[in-house]
């Protein structure tokens, strides 16, 4: 099949939507041959900034020497971000030639009486044999949904499993408290493996803690409490922490000094298990990661930022960096959200940082209309609310509307992100 082909195969599996379980993702991999096996990996879960630790793992292990694999979702603009090797997206053709073995195998294991895969696992299986045929040396593998029966999960023991912070989402699956939401993502520990656990709220922490002991896994706080914030701006954040000084990163925000923290953490942990991973890796690889539509700066003059924050930690983690960057100052959101999200919760954190809002409905069909955020807005606070057709529409509105000096922020759905790069010329 060529590239088309490929993604009309994946397009006809989403009827299926989210499906948690091991069990066909297992008989797929069987049906391939297990090109999972025999790889190294560091395995990542959590409810916000998975995405972040990911790039700055890979980062560091790429700047060791390491041919380093990256697996992550969703994309934001292209279908090839999510899978990576040494920092380079699987290409078109790449991508029809490794789907026309995975669909191959999923058609025999329908054929077989099986249940067919989801678009989740396929892309998964993908992943995985795209790994094996580069020979990576090891792949840094971000769970999709919750953990412990998501398709990343047939792996073995990992060399690391990574925990990042761990809120409430997808509580329709995953539970309604922290405690169950811990559980679910500490489904990646495996008997004797090294966890790193960012630091995080009581309630997670000795979940993830109890995980570890019943599994006689090693437990590895990625402790904030020697990190200092040295400096942050729109471009970045410098940071020192344990015996390293001044640690810069090219993603902004409070919420990243954490992400970081807990990156070179996992990369001591490697390297106490025999990975060369020198002082040097983990400066560069921390400061050449970049993570797409993390607190991006898009524009200067006026300053426009757009995030992906969509449930209400990571909203409010949002707020809390935007605060430190502009203090005093009120900001002009653009926002669009998923009907299925806590939005107003994420609303509420949004509020006493705002001067007004344009709403737009992100190009998903589980979008809320932007007609229905803007009363919303209106209902709970007396900021103009103005809602778009097009999200090209407000964008023209925001830019026209703002002076030098005000900043914009767009956030509250990854699926709008590519539009937004897009009419900024991002690629």
């Amino acid at each position: 099949m060529d590239y088309r082909e490929a993604m009309a195969f994946l397009d006809r599996a989403k009827v299926l939507g989210s499906v948690l379980g091991l069990e066909t993702m297992r008989r797929l991999m069987d049906e391939m041959g297990n090109p999972h096996r025999g790889m190294k990996y560091v395995h990542i879960a959590g409810t916000n900034g998975k995405g972040s630790a990911a790039s700055y793992i890979s980062g560091i292990l790429r700047c060791a020497g390491f041919r380093t694999g990256l697996y992550t979702s969703p994309y934001v603009q292209r279908f090839g971000e999510r899978i990576q090797v040494d920092g380079v997206s699987i290409t078109e053709e790449e991508i029809a030639a490794v789907m026309t073995e995975v669909a191959a195998a999923s058609e025999r294991m329908v054929k077989n009486g099986a249940q067919p895969p989801t678009v989740f696992e396929l892309v998964t299986a993908m992943g995985f044999a795209y790994f094996q045929r580069k020979s990576c040396d090891i792949v840094v593998l971000e769970v999709g949904l919750g953990g412990r029966l998501d398709a990343t999960n047939i792996i073995e023991e990992p060399e690391v499993a990574v925990i990042t912070r761990i809120g409430l989402d997808h509580t329709e699956l995953l539970g309604n408290t922290i405690a169950q939401i811990a559980a679910e993502k500490g489904g990646i520990i495996k008997p004797g493996c090294d966890v790193v656990v960012y630091d995080q709220s009581a309630e997670a922490t000795r979940v993830i803690e109890e995980i570890c002991a019943r599994r006689s896994a090693k437990y590895h706080l990625a402790d904030l409490t020697s990190a200092t914030l040295r400096h942050m701006t729109v471009k970045g954040l410098v940071f020192d922490w344990g015996g390293y000084e001044a640690l810069s990163t090219s993603l902004t925000g409070l919420h990243q000094l954490n992400n970081a923290v807990t990156a070179v953490k996992a990369a001591e942990v490697l390297r106490e298990q025999g990975w060369e991973i020198g002082e040097a890796a983990v400066r560069e690889g921390l400061f050449r990661a970049g993570c797409i539509g993390r607190l991006e700066l898009l524009h200067e003059n006026p300053v426009f930022l757009v995030d992906g924050a969509h449930n209400p930690q990571g909203v409010k983690a949002l707020m809390e960096s935007l605060r430190a960057l502009f203090p005093g100052k009120k900001l002009r959101f653009l926002m669009g959200v998923l009907a299925d999200k806590d939005y107003l919760s994420a609303l509420e954190a949004a509020l006493p940082l705002a001067e007004r809002f344009y709403t737009v409905t992100p190009p998903i069909d589980r979008a809320l209309p932007a007609a229905r955020l803007a009363a919303a807005i209106r209902e709970r606070s007396s900021l103009p609310a103005l809602s778009f057709s097009e999200i090209s529409k407000a964008l023209d509105a925001m830019l026209h509307e703002a002076e030098r000096d005000s900043v914009l922020c767009a956030f509250g759905s990854l699926y709008q992100i590519a539009a937004i790069r897009t009419y900024f010329g991002r690629e």
